[in-house]
This record gives C-alpha cells, structure tokens and sequence, in this order.
C-alpha cells in the first residue's frame, strides 16, 4: 500500500514540475493509472473480504443454532430427571469421592426430615456419622465395601421410621462424577402391614384351636351339669352333700361362661353397617361410665372431641363394644387414680381414635402379646378383652395400634376409613 501511494506521489510531483503540458499530462495519465489498479484491487479484496466474513457469520449463527439446541435438550433433559427423581418412589442420596452429597432427591428429605440446604453440597460426615446408614460410607468410598441391601431405624421429629437402603457403587463415568448411591425407601408402614398380617395368621390359628377345645368341652360339661344336678335333687335330705354339689354346679357354669365367650371370639364378625356419629357414640359412653358406681372419682377423664360430627360407616353396638373394651381396659390400668383422654382426629380418608392413660404402662416383651387370645398380665380377667377390640377393629378394615411407656401410661389408636370399600 505504501508504495503504490509513494508511485502516485512521485508521478504527481513529476507532473507539477514538468516543462511542458505534454510530459504533465503523461505523469498524471501514469498517476490515474496505478490508481485505478489499486482501486480495483481494493475492491477485490473488499469482495474477498465481505465473502469470508459472511461465510464466518454463516458458520456463527449455525453454531450458535446448534448450541441453542443443546442447550435445549440439556434443559429438557433436566426437566425429565428432575421429575424421575421428584416421582420416584425411593429417595436418592448420591455421596462422590470426595464425600460430598451431589444429589439429595425430594423423597429422600421427606424420609430423613433434613432440609436440602444442610446437608447438598456438603460434606456427608459433617451430617451424619461414619455407619448412620448401617455401613462405613469411608470404607464404601475408599474400598467398595458395603452390604447390597440394609436396614435402619431412625428417630425423626415426628415418629420412628424403619428405612431400607438399597447401595450401589458408580464407576462407569468420569472420576468426578464417581461415587456411592443410596435408595432409600420408608418401610413403616409395610413392616405394620406385615406386623398385623402375622398376627391376623396367629389368631386365625389359635381360633381354631380353642373353637375345637371349647366344643370338646362343652359336651362333657354339660353331662357333669346334667348329673351334678340330679345329685343335687337326690341329695335333698343330706344338706352338707347337697352344699358340696353346689360347688360341682357353680364350677361347670363358670366353665360354660368361658367357653361360651372362646366361642362368642372364635365366631365370624357380622355387621350390620350404619352411618354412625363416633364423637356422639363416645360421649355416651362416657356419660355411661361416669354414672356407674364403680367408677373411681379419682379418674378424671379428658375428652378432646370437636363439635362438629364425625360420621362414618359402622356396626355401632360392635364399635361400641371394642371402644368400651378399650376404655375399661385403660381403667384398671390406673388403679383407680389418673388420667384418661380421648380425642379424635380427623385425617384426609379415615378417623383416629385415641384412647389414653396414665397408668403403669405396658413391658415391651408383653406389647406383641397383648391382642392374643387368653394373654393377661392382670389377676383378674380372662383375655378376651383386647383381642376381641382388635378383631372388631379388623373387621371394620381398621387399625388397632399401641404404644406404651412402662410408667408414663398407654395409648390405643383406633384408625378407620370414612367410606367402606
């Protein structure tokens, strides 16, 4: 560039100083000349220029397109692990080699009731300790040593929760992206399923066998009543042996009281269901109980029962019966001095009964026993009681659940459904 400019300024220094028009004008014809050329160059490669730059634009704008759709299906993509992980029903932990939890699903807060912002992205011991999930994570880190498969039992703010956690080890990515994941799915409620499955086993079984033993004696026992009676009549004029008799005659319809009601639980439970208030069916119990003379002053009932009304379909004399069954109970638990509460809650599709004391409590070793038949920690009583609340509770489709602190006292739940299925 600079030389044809130092051409053009020669030539042009050239014609001013030219003698003559003719040689002038052939220095400027010389001057317009390579000007020309250069303009022509110029534009050439102004062309070339504009050329190119298109073609980069081109390029640009199709990259760009390109990463745009990237980005596109990588938020897509997103949007879909992030629903698999928010719908899963398992909640997922994933811990990397650092020991630093990367991904904490929404399931698996509702599980543990840790919030998100203490425990993603933080160290995992600065949370939990080393074996919290029933194995060393160092070692499952460091070694690939865990159990395939574990369970635990956490105590939550709300209530105890039995966890299964199922491990597994991530290798096949990059070495940033590795580490252990843990599954974790709340089995309380199935372990409570299975719990009362086995019971409803259990006493199906041993109804057969008492309902097999009350008839085998019954027969008999009705032959000793028959022939004590005849003796008793024989024995008119011998009073001392007509007393004995007696004794033989209040002993069989003791029996016959026992076997009767061991075949009175061992019966199908038939209702005849009604739309029934509960609240209102509670309070008359009540009222029931605190006009009976036996009942102690000293126990003072607490009723936590809204005013609205709380109708659900029922057997009420059964009902009735299982409820008074399970107040009674909770009675001559306090030893006639003490609390006892009841209240309902009313939950989304079901009702819950709780029935309170605070009486001795109940041993953990008798807590699995005391819904089978004949079972009794008391002096007086045949066993019956509790099982045959459990069985009407059952037969309702509902739960019948307890907690006991030995000491503090007991609580039953009665848990049922709002519309029978």
């Amino acid at each position: 560039m600079s030389d044809i400019l130092n051409e053009l300024n020669k030539s042009a220094n050239l014609a001013l100083n030219s003698k003559s028009t003719q040689e002038s004008m052939k220095h400027l014809a010389k001057a317009f000349a390579l000007f020309s050329k250069e303009t022509t160059r110029l534009e050439n490669a102004n062309v070339r220029l504009l050329n190119r730059f298109n073609k980069i634009n081109y390029q640009l704008e199709r990259v760009e397109n390109e990463m745009r759709n990237k980005i596109s299906d990588l938020d897509a993509t997103e949007l879909y692990l992030n629903n698999i992980l928010k719908n899963i029903s398992q909640g997922i932990l994933y811990i990397d080699l650092t020991g630093v939890v990367t991904t904490y699903s929404e399931k698996a807060q509702n599980i543990l009731e840790i919030d998100e912002k203490t425990l993603l992205f933080n160290k995992y011991l600065d949370n939990f300790r080393d074996d919290f999930f029933g194995f060393s994570i160092k070692n499952a880190l460091n070694f690939a040593m865990f159990p395939k498969t574990s369970y635990i039992t956490i105590k939550t703010k709300n209530l105890k929760k039995i966890i299964k956690i199922t491990t597994s080890l991530v290798s096949a990515s990059s070495k940033t992206h590795r580490g252990i994941m843990l599954l974790l799915k709340d089995v309380t409620d199935l372990q409570k399923l299975q719990t009362q499955a086995n019971r409803n086993d259990r006493l199906s079984q041993i109804g057969q066998i008492t309902t097999s033993i009350a008839h085998e004696i019954k027969n008999p026992l009705s032959s000793i009543r028959g022939f004590a009676s005849l003796l008793y009549n024989d024995l008119e004029n011998s009073k001392p042996l007509q007393d004995l008799v007696t004794y033989i005659l209040d002993a069989t319809k003791a029996l016959e009281r026992v076997t009767n009601n061991v075949l009175a639980y061992t019966r199908e439970v038939v209702l005849d269901i009604e739309s029934i208030d509960v609240s209102s069916m509670i309070k008359d119990i009540v009222k029931s109980i605190e006009i009976d003379e036996s009942f102690s002053e000293n126990v003072k009932i607490n009723l936590s029962l809204a005013n609205s009304s709380y109708f659900i379909p029922a057997d009420k004399d059964l009902l009735k019966s299982a409820i008074l069954n399970l107040i009674i109970n909770a009675y001559q638990a306090m030893d006639d001095r003490g609390y006892l509460s009841i209240s309902i809650i009313k939950n989304i599709s079901s009702i819950s009964i709780n029935i309170s004391d605070t009486g001795e409590g109940i041993e953990k070793k008798d807590l699995d026993n005391i819904f089978t038949p004949f079972f009794t920690t008391k002096q007086r009583g045949n066993g019956l009681g509790l099982p045959q609340a459990y069985k009407i509770i059952s037969a309702h489709s509902g739960i019948l659940e307890v907690r006991s602190i030995l000491n503090k006292g007991t609580t039953f739940t009665i848990t049922l459904p709002n519309v029978r299925k």
